[in-house]
């Protein structure tokens, strides 16, 4: 059975426009994933964020660029790019913070472990810093990030320390507040309700833990820090330290009011 001389330009009528569809919807989904997938060549360089106070993350090399957000201390992103210096302006790293979040950051807001130097700028501004919480999130940066650094020690230490600094005001800010609650602690014991004290809950997060001397109603660093100090460094003189607070912390246990 010969077709009529119009059926080819029918089916073409019908099928081109299947095949326009399909392609536009083929390129589409290239754009799509184009923008999740890394571009051939790019090289990814793990970093960590040391400075919240420069850890603006924009959309372009420049200090008034529109702020996508900032990023908190000890966030891990991955350097794929920088901007070239200029002389009225800082250096600024390109990063990728997650498959689809890329922008620009100030060079000293990050610490890249791969480049010479670095535990050492991360060791000053744990010394530097005022801000207690702030020097523990550094110390453990050192200490997990650069495991291999002769700063170590050093890092552990100065965690340590701060919190046994810590323990004391936990323990002023805490009294206070059970203190206001007053007969409102019926319902558990007194040390369940310092062990679950709010104030204890950023510290929990970094792996800092303290116990509580009833007695004294007090609490007390558990000593993590330092027992690794002792155990991975015995012989540095901030393992001599440590076991002297090690010593002092068994005795703040033990006392009684």
């Amino acid at each position: 059975m010969l077709l009529p001389a119009k059926t080819p330009n029918l089916v073409l009528r019908i099928i081109l426009p299947l095949i326009l569809l399909a392609h536009q919807s083929l390129a589409q989904h290239t754009a799509r994933t184009s923008k999740l997938t890394p571009s051939v060549g790019v090289s990814f360089q793990r970093a960590f964020v040391i400075d919240d106070r420069l850890s603006a993350l924009r959309r372009d090399p420049d200090p008034q660029s529109t702020i996508i957000h900032r990023l908190r201390l000890g966030r891990v992103v991955f350097v794929i790019g920088a901007a070239t210096r200029k002389s009225d302006r800082p250096k600024f790293w390109r990063i990728a913070v997650s498959r689809r979040t890329r922008g620009w950051i100030h060079e000293s807001a990050l610490a890249i472990p791969s480049h010479a130097g670095e535990d050492q700028r991360v060791i000053k501004l744990a010394e530097s810093t005022k801000d207690g919480f702030d020097r523990i999130a550094l110390c453990r940066i050192i200490i997990e990030r650069f495991g291999r650094s002769i700063l170590v020690p050093r890092a552990l230490l100065l965690l340590g320390e701060e919190a046994d600094r810590a323990a004391q005001t936990l323990s002023q800010h805490a009294r206070r507040r059970l203190g206001e609650a007053g007969g409102e602690l019926a319902n558990a014991s007194l040390r369940d309700y310092y062990m679950n004290d709010t104030g204890l809950d950023r510290y929990n997060k970094l792996g800092v833990l303290f116990d509580y001397n009833q007695s004294t109603s007090e609490y007390v660093y558990e000593g993590k820090a330092y027992r690794e100090l002792v155990k991975r460094f015995p012989d540095t003189k901030e393992a001599k330290l440590a076991r002297q607070h090690i010593e002092a912390d068994k005795q703040k246990m033990a006392r009684e009011q």
